[in-house]
């Protein structure tokens, strides 16, 4: 009896679903196909790139180490920025090309100029932050002088247009210890930690701000100095060390001084072997000092 009831399910299952697939009958009409008229929708324009503020570069002050320049904002923490082309380096910087003006915001007042060349070399700036065309980027100026307020020197910045500039970049970076007396280089492919010769005394100190390497290579055999690698940091406790460029600028430097530990006027002292490796870093290489 089941066997039976199952076998006629069954079979009036396959009618039903042959029924259901079988072509509809020969010479019905197609259904319509129905297509919905097009609505016209207006369409605005691109905003158009604003440009640059006018600027009258002849009238602002030069952002370089022998000028003092108020008003440029600081840094707001903000570190070295991730290049957008890592064949150019792990750092974004940029690369001058033109004078132009160092904002304080993205398209703002123009409060100084950034010279294509900074003591002699192209001038070649980290970069920190990036916004449109706008790019803000690291100065080698002071802000004020130590005697008018310490914590604006150092550690200044500036939004510039990216037009002025070549996309340029670096794998380097720099640490120094002054409490440990030693500094570490990471070129990118490995990093090696050697022992300073001095640093900054404790009442005039090696800036605990980022600095960056201008680009500046000096060479001053017979003198105290040999080989000079200029930072883009000043003194934050003496106006002019330097009585003819009335400037306090500190660097990493080979010596022929004896003092060691905490006794140089802000630079960083090593020996030859550490700035033979440091003379092969690119300009806008940050250099942070801890401890």
């Amino acid at each position: 009896m089941a066997r039976t009831t199952l076998t006629a399910l069954l079979a009036a299952a396959v009618l039903v679903v042959t029924g259901a697939c079988a072509p509809a009958p020969a010479g019905a009409p197609a259904a319509p196909v129905v297509v919905a008229p097009p609505v016209p929708v207006a369409k605005a324009a691109p905003p158009a790139v604003p440009a640059p503020p006018p600027a009258d570069l002849a009238a602002l002050p030069v952002t370089d180490p022998l000028h003092v320049v108020p008003g440029l904002p600081g840094t707001d923490g903000l570190g070295p920025r991730a290049s957008d082309d890592p064949a150019l380096g792990r750092w974004q910087t940029a690369v001058v090309v033109r004078d132009t003006a160092a904002r304080v915001a993205p398209a703002g007042a123009a409060v100084a100029v950034v010279p294509v060349l900074t003591l002699e070399v192209r001038t070649t700036l980290p970069v920190i932050d990036r916004h449109g065309r706008w790019l803000r980027v690291m100065l080698a100026t002071r802000g004020a002088l130590p005697s008018q307020d310490p914590a604006q020197v150092n550690g200044r910045s500036a939004w510039i247009d990216s037009a002025d500039t070549e996309a340029a970049g670096t794998s380097w970076t720099v640490q120094v210890d002054t409490a440990a007396q030693t500094i570490t280089v990471d070129d990118g492919t490995a990093t090696r930690v050697f022992p300073t010769t001095a640093t900054g005394s404790p009442d005039k100190p090696t800036p605990h701000v980022p600095a960056f390497l201008v680009g500046t290579h000096w060479l001053e055999p017979g003198t105290t100095t040999p080989r000079v690698l200029l930072l883009s940091t000043q003194s934050e406790t003496m106006d002019d060390y330097d009585k003819v460029t009335h400037t306090s600028a500190t660097a990493i430097h080979t010596t022929t001084l004896r003092g060691r530990g905490e006794v140089s006027n802000g630079c960083v002292r090593v020996a030859d072997d550490v700035l033979d490796l440091l003379w092969q870093a690119p300009a806008g290489t940050v250099v942070t000092t801890v401890g």
